[in-house]
């Protein structure tokens, strides 16, 4: 099945100049259009079915295409919010590309000579931080201790947008199976093409230390230990610096899950023994909600997202485990 839906004049949220005395910094207009298309498919079938195993299963995929487009002027708007850093200049709403695109800048790696964080211009060429003064310098990868030529790496013309916040496909696979008095249920979800700015392994990997993560074990020491080629040189107080205190793509990662949501297995008792103590059905059963997932994603859950593909402290669902008993009498 193919669908499309067609959204005229958005209700977006504006950034304005704090000059101007909007609470929030923010105006509602309507601005621009959205659409979404893509096909689903679908199939549902009996696998197994004689006198004592019955399976049926079904199995749902859809892909799903988000553009907007018709922006005033063609200009690009940031849904900022003052109070939340995860988000301002994080996300950005462009012709051409899906709603709340990720934005910020594409990270390199380390450089191996003096732990310094490189990132790629808009051009294509590598910049470097200079940690004492905070100035950008050209990065040679094959003289990586030359810091003699200036840079810049301008936050209007170096940034661009390093993925979508909306999954591009989704889909399930649920089955039923029963055997003689015993049943079976589960179901399978996988949902994928998205990025997640992880937010919190940022904070996490904070220069004041208060708690971090163990990937900061990593991190650049000296020119003979590099660590992980992506973990900075610690600089105490330098978050301004090392991790620029804006997007980029090392904090980007993918979204991509498969999870096992429901499983439940259970028991029909005998009926006509039932019946013979004036009980017309007894049914005893074990079930679990969300089993496991599998994913690459170093947060918690990809699926628990703040808000605008931010992961930002989000709590993951719980595991939940149950036994039952169904009763007719």
């Amino acid at each position: 099945m193919r669908h499309k839906n067609e959204t005229k004049d958005m209700i977006i949220n504006k950034s304005t100049a704090p000059s101007l005395g909007v609470p929030g910094n923010i105006l509602k207009i309507n601005a621009g259009d959205m659409s979404n298309s893509g096909f689903e498919f679908s199939v549902d079938a009996t696998v197994v079915n004689n006198e004592n195993f019955r399976w049926d299963t079904g199995a749902n995929i859809s892909f799903s295409k988000n553009e907007v487009s018709n922006l005033p002027d063609g200009a690009d708007i940031f849904p900022e919010y003052s109070s939340n850093a995860s988000i301002n200049g994080n996300i950005i709403i462009r012709d051409g590309e899906a709603i709340n695109a990720l934005y910020g800048y594409e990270y390199w790696g380390v450089n191996p000579a003096n732990g310094a964080p490189v990132y790629y211009k808009a051009d294509g060429s590598l910049v470097q931080v200079d940690y004492t003064t905070g100035s950008y310098y050209v990065f040679d990868e094959s003289n990586p201790g030359d810091m003699s030529q200036a840079s810049s790496l301008s936050s209007n013309e170096d940034r661009k947008v390093l993925g979508q916040t909306t999954p591009k496909y989704f889909g399930g696979w649920h089955n039923t199976m029963s055997y003689k008095n015993f049943d079976l249920s589960f179901l399978f979800r996988f949902s994928g093409g998205n990025k997640i700015f992880n937010y919190t392994r940022r904070e996490l990997l904070s220069q004041t230390f208060n708690n971090n993560l163990s990937e900061i074990t990593g991190r650049w020491q000296d020119p003979s230990n590099p660590g992980d080629g992506v973990t900075p040189k610690l600089w105490a107080n330098g978050d301004g610096v090392v991790n620029n205190n804006v997007l980029s793509s090392r904090f980007v990662e993918k979204g991509d899950f498969i999870s096992l949501d429901n499983i439940t297995l259970g028991y029909n008792f005998d009926r006509d023994l039932m019946q013979s103590v004036n009980i017309e059905a007894l049914r005893v059963y074990i079930a679990a909600q969300n089993v496991f997932m599998i994913t690459s994603y170093k947060g918690v859950d990809p699926e628990m997202i703040t808000s605008y593909g931010v992961d930002a402290f989000g709590t993951p669902k719980s595991r939940i485990f149950s036994l039952g008993v169904n009763l007719k009498l």
